[in-house]
């Protein structure tokens, strides 16, 4: 039985450092508007920056979303693949569950990941805009929050 081919990651090593171009052009169209529409909000907020940051051979180089020394979010660019990893901080999730703040999908993750994990890590995948939105949301959360 043949097995499926698996894209991999061309830029799974440290050297050389990819431009964010380089990153780009691994996703598809859809995925590349989503993420233009989520590049612009966020830096539109008041000290957040983005830089590429490598997180090691599995996942590459990556773009990680800062303000000061804090980590909002990073989005991770692989082949056929395109998600974020985003912190959930104590409070993000009771916010979270409230009416209109998120898609049913993203509060359905969130509570799994109350129920079944340690980690407060969420990974999102971002195939649709509706994804993208609800980041937006809970990075904007996590900066407005005291």
């Amino acid at each position: 039985m043949a097995r499926a081919h698996t894209p991999v990651n061309p830029y799974s090593r440290r050297h050389p450092k990819p431009k964010i171009l380089d990153l780009i052009q691994l996703l598809n169209g859809r995925q590349r508007s989503t993420y233009r529409r989520l590049s612009r909000s966020l830096k539109r907020l008041a000290g957040v920056h983005g830089e590429i940051y490598y997180y090691g051979s599995s996942w590459g180089w990556a773009l990680r979303y800062r303000r000061g020394d804090a980590t909002l979010c990073t989005v991770h660019f692989l082949p056929r693949k395109f998600e974020a990893t985003v912190t959930i901080p104590r409070g993000l999730d009771e916010w979270a569950m409230g009416p209109n703040h998120l898609s049913t999908v993203t509060k359905k993750d969130l509570l799994s990941l109350r129920r079944y994990s340690h980690t407060k890590m969420l990974r999102m995948p971002l195939g649709s805009a509706r994804r993208g939105l609800d980041l937006l949301k809970i990075v904007r959360h996590k900066v407005s929050a005291p």
